[in-house]
């Protein structure tokens, strides 16, 4: 790649975090969620600028995010799973706003898991917080974890991920799901929520997210719906089933 080709994708890449920040601001003023529980999840942070940031791996997706309220709350009530039965993971929790959210529903146990200390601590703070105006978040729990290292509870039935992985890195995250799931079997649903963060390639309408295009890959997972965002097609969930005999992929 030349040197004005490099700076082109990077004005790109700019211009379209800069788009994607000012519409994230306009969908979080319109569902107030912070001043609400007393918490911190609003404010996007550059993995860079973490105190943990030299223990950290940044690549492709370099920052935290929250992903819109309403868009979560949309895509949890279209998964399939018994929550009392059942523990809720958010793979790359953040500050901890999935969380949060998936207090409102009745899962066994919440658990959130996140590579940087400083992330979890924030979050745990978040929980802390919320616990005051908020039932049901004694069930959270903060793991700092690699996630292709994390141990999978044996009763884990519902995966959220908000684009936080390479491929690579998703691939290894569901092969610890599915040795999981063959030593305990039991139904599960990945939740992939947005088609792909901003860095200057492709488009919001992208096919999958990156993440979920690990999912694609393994044959045990089958796509059984993808549902719209409220917010902007951007945050479209896609809903993938754990399918026991599963056939190789084309």
């Amino acid at each position: 790649m030349s040197d004005n080709d490099a700076r082109a994708r990077l004005l790109r890449a700019m211009e379209y975090r800069q788009q994607f920040d000012e519409r994230l601001g306009r969908i979080e003023q319109e569902t107030p969620f912070d001043s609400v529980l007393d918490v911190d999840t609003t404010e996007s942070v550059e993995l860079w600028d973490l105190p943990d940031a030299d223990q950290l791996w940044v690549g492709r997706n370099a920052r935290y995010s929250p992903t819109p309220v309403r868009t979560v709350r949309s895509a949890l009530g279209k998964c399939d799973v018994r929550h009392e039965e059942v523990t809720f993971v958010d793979v790359g929790c953040g500050k901890g706003r999935v969380l949060l959210l998936a207090a409102e529903l009745p899962f066994r146990r919440i658990v959130g898991v996140e590579a940087s200390e400083a992330l979890c601590d924030i979050a745990r703070s978040n929980v802390e917080k919320a616990s005051v105006a908020r039932d049901g978040c004694d069930r959270i729990e903060v793991v700092h974890a690699d996630a292709t290292k994390f141990d999978i509870p044996d009763d884990a039935g519902l995966f959220y991920f908000y684009e936080p992985f390479s491929v690579d890195v998703s691939l290894a995250v569901l092969e610890r799901i599915e040795d999981s799931v063959r030593r305990h079997p039991r139904n599960v649903v990945l939740c992939f929520t947005g088609r792909g963060q901003p860095d200057g390639q492709g488009s919001d309408l992208e096919k999958t997210p990156v993440a979920a295009s690990a999912a694609e890959m393994r044959a045990h997972w089958n796509l059984v719906e993808i549902v719209p965002s409220p917010d902007a097609e951007f945050y479209d969930s896609f809903l993938y089933e754990y399918v026991e005999n599963g056939a190789p992929q084309a």
